[in-house]
């Protein structure tokens, strides 16, 4: 009995050991199961936390970036102002470079304080600006001028630019005599196809030039680069009546009308990222009324402009871009004044620079001084978003108000300008 009794209360033992250790494991993974969920769910509210959070930002980013492209407008149209302003005599005295910095300098928020020449006083100022106007985050706002740029589309003759038409004296109401005939326009510019098609190809190959001797790696990789094979890929795009040299490939489909955005290069073989950046700085689709001397680039001014020397192209930035006084062209004679002082393949010869002119008409290029399209371009970033918005903006002539204002001091009445004076043509938001 005595060891029944012992044999039974061992296999009790036993059993209790078994339930214990069934229990213990029934803890430990309820434990672990519960420590999973915590975890989870711990997860998913940082997760949703951050959408939240990064959806705000987005929305920071986003009215940001429309606050410095609103900022642009008011440049540009400030600019406008003081231009009509100074074109009425009234403000004669500001130099015309002055008058384009107040669009073509850069804009950043916050202001840096690291500006040379800033006093003490100025950067706490502006850093009390900075504190008190409790913006989150930063933008940059850059406006470049289009006309600067090649416009592609003046492959096509449409896009000629047209001259105004000559005016002709209208005889005085009352005098009995029959009205003039319409006034006749001047002609169209010649057009020549194969002058324009040569001109962007001198253009493109200048460019690339450029990137070649400053980059050895886009050099090994494109200096055996086919600009004809490209340049005629590229007017078969916007021509449909271009005859191509090479058979196209399978996968080329030209578009046959003109580029309504500048995007549309990377459609054309063999266009890649790399070459897109190249290039793309240096063209334009906006329909600009011509290359503006003032503003242009030293690879494009060489590339519509090849008599012009690598030496005398230094100098002609050199005087147009000096800082110690005005040398901007006020009108395109003053431009070919230039060239005829001081390029040795015109100088002295009025024959040479009318010549000159006849060309730059082949090509569908005309001369201009004056900015009237613009490029804005806006980066937003609040924290981790960030917002791209890039614009075309173009002056248009300001309306005439038609009720009678107060007389001037001299006892005439002047139209006040009236509208905004300005149309963006295009937007793009990324």
């Amino acid at each position: 009995m005595a060891f029944l009794q012992r044999f039974r209360q061992k296999d009790r033992s036993r059993q209790q050991g078994r339930e214990a250790g069934v229990a213990l494991f029934m803890v430990l993974s309820s434990m672990t199961i519960l420590a999973l969920l915590v975890t989870e769910f711990t997860y998913i509210a940082q997760v949703n936390s951050r959408m939240a959070f990064d959806s705000v930002d987005q929305v920071k980013a986003h009215y940001l970036a429309k606050g410095g492209l609103k900022i642009s407008l008011i440049r540009i149209r400030a600019y406008q102002n003081l231009k009509a302003l100074a074109s009425s005599g009234a403000g004669a005295m500001i130099p015309k470079g002055l008058l384009e910095k107040i669009w073509n300098f850069p804009f950043f928020y916050p202001i840096p304080t690291s500006i040379p020449g800033l006093s003490p006083s100025e950067k706490e100022q502006i850093e009390k600006f900075t504190k008190n106007s409790a913006i989150d985050g930063r933008f940059s706002a850059a406006i470049d001028s289009e006309s600067s740029k090649y416009n592609l589309n003046s492959l096509l003759a449409p896009f000629a630019a047209q001259p105004e038409p000559t005016p002709t004296n209208t005889p005085p109401s009352g005098t009995g005599s029959r009205p003039p005939p319409n006034p006749v326009p001047t002609p169209t510019p010649t057009f020549n196809t194969a002058d324009a098609q040569s001109a962007l190809a001198a253009t493109v190959t200048q460019i690339l030039n450029n990137r070649v001797e400053s980059d050895e790696t886009f050099a090994s990789e494109y200096r055996d680069f086919k600009v004809d094979e490209f340049v005629d890929n590229l007017i078969s795009w916007v021509d449909p009546t271009h005859q191509r040299r090479s058979a196209p490939s399978s996968s080329y489909r030209p578009k046959g009308s003109p580029f309504y955005s500048l995007s549309e290069l990377r459609m054309i073989e063999p266009m890649d990222d790399e070459l897109f950046d190249t290039l793309s700085p240096h063209f334009t689709v906006s329909a600009t009324p011509g290359l503006n001397v003032n503003t242009v680039k030293k690879t494009t001014l060489r590339g519509f402009f090849p008599q012009i020397t690598e030496e005398e192209a230094d100098e002609f930035f050199k005087f147009r871009d000096s800082v110690e006084q005005d040398n901007s062209f006020k009108a395109p004679d003053d431009f070919f004044n230039y060239i005829r002082a001081n390029v040795a393949a015109f100088r002295g010869s009025d024959q040479e620079i009318e010549k000159f002119k006849a060309e730059l008409k082949k090509k569908n290029l005309r001369i201009v001084t004056d900015e009237t399209h613009f490029k804005v371009t806006v980066q937003a970033t609040v924290n981790q978003a960030t917002r791209l918005i890039e614009a075309q903006v173009m002056l248009v002539p300001q309306k005439k108000a038609t009720t009678p204002q107060a007389p001037a001091p001299n006892g005439d009445q002047q139209p006040t300008p009236t509208g905004s004076g300005l149309r963006i043509t295009s937007m793009r938001v990324l």
